[in-house]
């Protein structure tokens, strides 16, 4: 089951009225970089635990060992005059989820709460699972044969994110207002890694990039 993170936050009551946030003098200063509303740079950095750097029109920025731009604060899909962050413990929500649904429900069943992000040089959003539950976050496929019978010697498939990227197909961007997909038949091989975040120093991108970047 893949869940919106929107909704799960909407749900928690994690929206912010804009116009009762009073913005720092450090927020003042990123949103005018950014082109950004200062109060919305504000929340943006209350809810980051670093900021990496400031593009126009976001800032990126880590929250809990994830990239996200804007601290994943968004305007879209939330009332006017509010911001909606990202769900308050969102591992947490989905296991207890999967344990309702275990033990009220009676059957066996895995959650990933889907957020979108962007990645380096593409152009668009896909899903990242922001809470992973029930479901191997990663398959180790090292070891495998390929087509020609070479021994893949790296390979990690990121099954989680796969998969969020994939319900999001379905749940859109915008007004199609499907905040659940449901995935039936799914059939897992491989040594399962129950989280895919991995430290800065182990990304391909960070670890190369990772000194042209400005932590604040």
């Amino acid at each position: 089951m893949i869940l919106s993170s929107k909704v799960v936050a909407t749900a928690q009551g994690r929206l912010v009225k804009l116009s009762e946030v009073k913005p720092s003098p450090r927020a003042k200063t990123l949103a005018k970089k950014a082109g950004l509303d200062p109060p919305f740079v504000e929340v943006v950095l209350r809810e980051a635990d670093s900021v990496l750097g400031v593009s126009r029109g976001a800032i990126l920025t880590l929250v809990k060992g994830l990239p996200c731009a804007n601290a994943g604060v968004d305007l879209s899909n939330a009332p006017p005059g509010y911001a909606i962050l990202l769900p308050s413990h969102p591992q947490l929500f989905a296991e207890e989820l999967r344990r309702y649904f275990e033990r009220e429900e009676g059957v066996r069943v895995g959650i990933i709460l889907s957020d979108s992000t962007v990645r380096p040089l593409r152009l668009g959003t896909v899903g990242q699972a922001i809470g992973i539950s029930g479901i191997p976050g990663a398959l180790d496929c090292r070891g495998k044969s390929d087509l020609f019978g070479k021994k893949l010697r790296v390979t990690r498939r990121a099954l989680a994110d796969q998969l969020a990227t994939a319900g999001e197909l379905l749940m859109g961007e915008a007004d199609e207002r499907i905040p659940l997909v449901v995935v039936r038949g799914l059939r897992i091989k491989g040594r399962g890694i129950p989280s895919p975040s991995v430290r800065p120093e182990e990304c391909l991108y960070f670890s190369l990039l990772g000194k042209g970047l400005k932590r604040g």
